[in-house]
């Protein structure tokens, strides 16, 4: 006689109990794997490099400079309409060579920006958008 208040369990077959016995050992495998799955994945991204880490980008930015301060001299900076990307490729290498420039002064204006130490993806956000508004608004 069960104690009071205790509801009576059914009795189930042999066959019947294996089966639930042989489920609940899967699903304790399966939940193993899956765990162990998370684990691999989450040691893969902490041993992979941060998208956003501007880091070794700015390592490597004064090292190109100097390379490329000993062949030649950087020229003024000229007041002409900045050329599409679709464009690069019709421009002449002294052009793309000149445009780099620029665009490796603005970058160091950026990093030396007070507002670049404070946030720097909000700074890079505001200088691509009014870079965008004096190419021309973002024409396509």
């Amino acid at each position: 006689m069960p104690p009071p208040g205790a509801e009576p369990r059914a009795v189930l077959p042999k066959k019947e109990k294996l089966k639930l016995r042989r489920e609940r050992w899967l699903q304790k495998i399966e939940a193993i794997k899956l765990a162990e799955r998370q684990r691999k994945a989450e040691r893969k991204r902490r041993a992979a490099a941060v998208v956003g880490d501007l880091q070794p980008l700015r390592d490597a930015l004064p090292e190109l400079l100097e390379l490329e301060a000993g062949a030649r001299q950087p020229r003024a900076r000229g007041v002409s309409r900045r050329p599409r990307p679709a464009e690069l490729s019709r421009m002449s290498a002294a052009e793309r060579l000149q445009l780099l420039d620029e665009e490796r002064a603005r970058f160091r204006e950026l990093l030396a920006s007070p507002a670049y130490r404070a946030s720097p993806l909000l700074a890079i956000g505001q200088q691509l958008a009014r870079q965008v508004h004096l190419d021309g608004g973002g024409q396509l």
